[in-house]
């Protein structure tokens, strides 16, 4: 059964407390809201079958290494999507290039090579309305830039508007 899938970059503990309280800076507020989920999306497909898809994420993963990504700067993405961007170079830039060697044509218009649109980010908020200017002053106040690292590939599943579910998690083992 296709379904709308998306692989997602995992990343160490550390930076996900750091885009924790880039969100509430956003938000401004303490409170994060139930999906929050901080990554760096690798691809998204509009109809595969996970059942085709999964076997690659798990062979993909265990290839390489956990790896260092910079998180340099924060802006928007669209006018209601506040985003992280890390540096889109060294193993980030590679391992995309190398994951879409394998279904690239069918991801979505986003994610694909074929398109040139894929922007590597970490969104911090995305919600109803624009991001006001107060939320972006208050985002670039608390933003350093700061470096990470992906530990992880994930499986999810879209079940709608920040609706999804996780399918499956592996660790980056490649070189181990």
């Amino acid at each position: 059964m296709t379904a709308r899938l998306c692989v997602l970059w995992e990343l160490d503990s550390h930076s996900y407390g750091r885009f924790q309280e880039l969100s509430r800076a956003v938000m401004d507020s303490p409170f994060l809201c139930a999906t929050f989920h901080p990554h760096i999306t690798l691809a998204c497909y509009d109809a595969i079958d996970a059942r085709q898809l999964e076997p690659w994420v798990r062979e993909f993963a265990s290839t390489i290494a956990p790896f260092p990504v910079r998180f340099e700067e924060v802006g928007l993405l669209s006018s209601e999507r506040s985003a992280c961007f890390p540096a889109y170079a060294g193993p980030l830039k590679q391992h995309y290039q190398a994951f879409h060697r394998r279904f690239g044509e069918l991801a979505d218009r986003w994610t694909s090579p074929q398109t040139g649109l894929y922007t590597p980010h970490v969104s911090l908020y995305d919600g109803p309305g624009m991001v006001d200017r107060a939320a972006q002053q208050r985002l670039a106040a608390a933003f350093r830039p700061f470096d990470g690292q992906v530990q992880g590939l994930g499986l999810s599943l879209i079940k709608g508007v920040e609706s999804y579910e996780m399918l499956s998690t592996y660790s980056l083992t490649g070189g181990a």
